[in-house]
């Protein structure tokens, strides 16, 4: 009865030697030195491409939803013309970060270089007539949802479809967070509003 043969590595005096084994002895010969190394994390979405991004998402907590955006430009970035929302397709959930709705006009809101900007998704609704706060969203997050910054002529400058970790019992105090911040992809992370995002993984 033949064998299944593997490659095996084995170290003798500090050098690497490799040779073909059949399988089960390599196993024996590797012994108690036979590990597999754990598989690495995968984040969520793709790295940052744009000067404004989104950079954090909490859609679960003790208090309201909420999303971190951020100017990771060396420029000012006039928030007038950009919109929040978590379905491109609807126009009832469109918040305009400048304050108004087109065509009104719009006095220029910046968000500096490296500033950081917390906008709340707690349902707050849009009401014609009165001033409209840019930071309350017109809607809330669920466990698997999306989010996108969109510019008035229609093209998206930043998003994700995302999937809160690990599942819809995870605790309250994680967040997704880009890794490296503001660039990285979104991996599971301590809450940081307004704050970099921290390296470590969230417990």
């Amino acid at each position: 009865m033949l064998l299944p043969v593997a490659r095996a590595l084995l170290w003798d005096g500090g050098m690497r030697l490799r040779f073909a084994l059949p399988l089960g002895l390599a196993l024996a010969a590797c012994g108690d030195n036979l590990t597999v190394p754990p598989a690495a994390p995968r984040g969520q979405g793709s790295e940052a491409t744009s000067d404004l991004v989104i950079n954090e998402i909490a859609p679960r907590g003790d208090g309201p939803d909420w999303v971190e955006l951020y100017n990771r430009s060396v420029t000012p970035i006039d928030l007038c013309g950009v919109f929040f929302t978590d379905a491109v397709d609807r126009l009832d959930h469109y918040l305009p970060l400048g304050g108004v709705m087109p065509p009104a006009p719009c006095t220029a809101r910046t968000l500096a270089p490296g500033d950081r900007l917390i906008v709340y998704a707690d349902d707050t609704p849009i009401v014609d007539g009165t001033p409209i706060d840019a930071v309350y969203a017109l809607f809330e997050f669920d466990v698997a949802d999306e989010v996108h910054l969109v510019a008035i002529e229609g093209g998206v400058i930043d998003g994700l479809l995302f999937l809160y970790p690990p599942n819809p019992e995870a605790p309250a105090d994680v967040t997704l967070s880009r890794d490296p911040d503001g660039s990285g992809v979104f991996f599971p992370r301590t809450p940081s509003p307004a704050a970099p995002n921290p390296t470590e993984v969230a417990p």
